[in-house]
């Protein structure tokens, strides 16, 4: 690495590349990363060579080499250079931003900033600001816009969130107020419907339903609406009275708010109801005692039978000239 440093008295930039690329082609990220400047910058006998140059500084990267990365970022960021790359200048920002170059977290952050992500944008200027410094003056300047205006829509959000908030409670209480508007006039099924199709909320239905229990006015209460409701109050004290009335009002066979047409049984319950309780007693008929087995035409007589119709036929035409000899 001697003839690579240029601070040494025997750098020779030429003679140290194959040693470099020895290391380099060993996994050694240091030997990648002073590759990556020889070529990137040009020294002594070497031309600059950004082709080389970001190829050894993205191998000295990926081995956690400082000066890789950072010429890395400076090929793939440079706009005027035919190797840019936007991707690859954000990943390798981001990753010289991590190793604590706080030029590499402004140039993120204000990239962040013009794609409109601004809270990743304040947290990348805050973290390059850091102390602070004439010399990082524009980041920290820019941390405490976007600090600003972070506060700033974050009042504005919660001021819509609230005035959100103050409408949706409007509309509930204006339904709530139709539900009282029925209780007053003792119309507990309306108050209930109301509460169940217009409101849609259990508290309507729970205010409903109680002021309909304690007027002990369940039986006005339509029966469809008990099933719901019986839906709506699975359990507790409420469930126990909406189902007292459903028993009330049920039959033996009633099914509630399901179609009791094809469950089983119930052809025979309703021939028995329309035959004043008898079941189905319908047969298939048969004919009692023996019968004779019919009898079979030979092939002869069936000729016969078939020649006689064609004959009949044959005479009874009307416009037949022969049908009077027949």
């Amino acid at each position: 690495m001697i003839l690579s440093d240029p601070t040494s008295p025997d750098f020779d930039a030429f003679l140290s590349l194959r040693y470099l690329q020895n290391g380099c082609n060993g996994f050694d990220g240091a030997s990648c990363g002073r590759l990556a400047l020889i070529y990137f910058d040009g020294a002594g006998d070497v031309d600059k060579d950004w082709s080389a140059a970001s190829n050894f500084s993205q191998r000295g990267c990926a081995e956690q080499d400082r000066d890789g990365c950072d010429v890395a970022e400076a090929v793939f960021a440079d706009s005027s250079s035919p190797y840019f790359d936007a991707e690859k200048a954000l990943r390798y920002r981001s990753i010289n931003c991590g190793f604590g170059r706080w030029q590499s977290c402004m140039h993120q952050a204000r990239i962040l900033y013009n794609l409109g992500d601004y809270r990743n944008a304040e947290q990348l200027a805050v973290h390059a600001c850091g102390s602070g410094g004439e010399d990082r003056k524009s980041i920290c300047d820019l941390a405490g816009s976007l600090k600003s205006r972070r506060i700033k829509i974050e009042r504005a959000e919660a001021a819509q969130r609230a005035q959100q908030q103050a409408a949706q409670q409007a509309a509930q209480a204006n339904k709530r107020a139709i539900v009282t508007s029925f209780l007053k006039s003792r119309d507990y099924d309306g108050a209930i419907y109301a509460a169940i199709y217009n409101s849609r909320t259990v508290d309507d239905a729970e205010y409903a339903l109680t002021a309909a229990i304690n007027a002990g006015a369940m039986g006005s209460v339509y029966i469809d609406n008990l099933h719901v409701l019986d839906y709506w109050f699975p359990s507790g004290s409420l469930n126990r009275a909406v189902n007292t009335e459903i028993s009330r009002r049920s039959r033996g066979n009633d099914c509630g708010i399901f179609n009791c047409t094809n469950m089983p049984g119930a052809s025979s319950r309703r021939w028995a109801a329309q035959n004043g309780g008898s079941r189905n007693s319908y047969r298939r008929s048969s004919s009692s005692g023996s019968s004779a087995s019919p009898s079979v035409l030979s092939s002869a007589d069936a000729r016969k039978q078939v020649r006689e119709k064609y004959r009949s036929a044959h005479c009874t035409m009307n416009n037949n000239a022969n049908r009077n000899v027949c």
